[in-house]
């Protein structure tokens, strides 16, 4: 279709402006779309690191988040030109209740779950470490009855070479002659 230019017949600028404002209100619809896109990447990505739970508002996600965060009025996904993004939005949320925890009651649970998973891991890791501090305790006094025994040992082997020491000295006379 080609478009009429200005100073030629059937031109006029109020049709210039109607176009021009439709051309301005597409590119802000597109620029909602894309943020709106965007912000759901984003949740999405925090959920992740979050071990499946929405970080923020105690956990409840809904479509009037999604639109808090990409910078709209919540009412934005009823207009005529948005309906889809809106429905694209439910949708996603619905996808995202089934599959992660949505929701601050479901978040409550959840973090009530894994601080009792928590708890049980920390109860389980300090008998262990109960258990090492025993066996290093036992260790220990072994080593030091170990020590014990060495020292009684040198002391018996100092006597020992005393001893013989001094017996090197003396005459060693047999007692019974050799038979010759």
């Amino acid at each position: 279709m080609k478009t009429k230019k200005p100073g030629k017949a059937g031109f006029s600028r109020k049709g210039v402006a109607k176009q021009a404002a439709q051309k301005r209100g597409e590119k802000r619809t597109e620029d909602v779309r894309a943020r709106v896109k965007a912000t759901m990447a984003a949740i999405e990505q925090e959920m992740a690191s979050n071990d499946g739970i929405y970080p923020h508002r105690n956990g409840a996600l809904s479509a009037a988040e999604v639109a808090r965060r990409a910078d709209i009025h919540p009412t934005s996904f009823y207009t005529d030109k948005l309906r889809t993004l809106g429905e694209e939005v439910r949708d996603w949320l619905d996808e995202l209740k089934r599959e992660k925890v949505v929701g601050s009651v479901k978040v409550k649970k959840s973090l009530a779950t894994r601080i009792e998973d928590w708890k049980k891991l920390y109860e389980g890791l300090l008998q262990s470490h109960r258990d090492t501090e025993l066996e290093l305790q036992e260790t220990q006094h072994q080593l030091s009855d170990a020590q014990k025994s060495i020292k009684e040992l040198e002391q018996q082997k100092a006597r020992l070479e005393q001893l013989a020491g001094e017996s090197a000295s003396k005459k060693v006379v047999p007692l019974r002659p050799k038979k010759g």
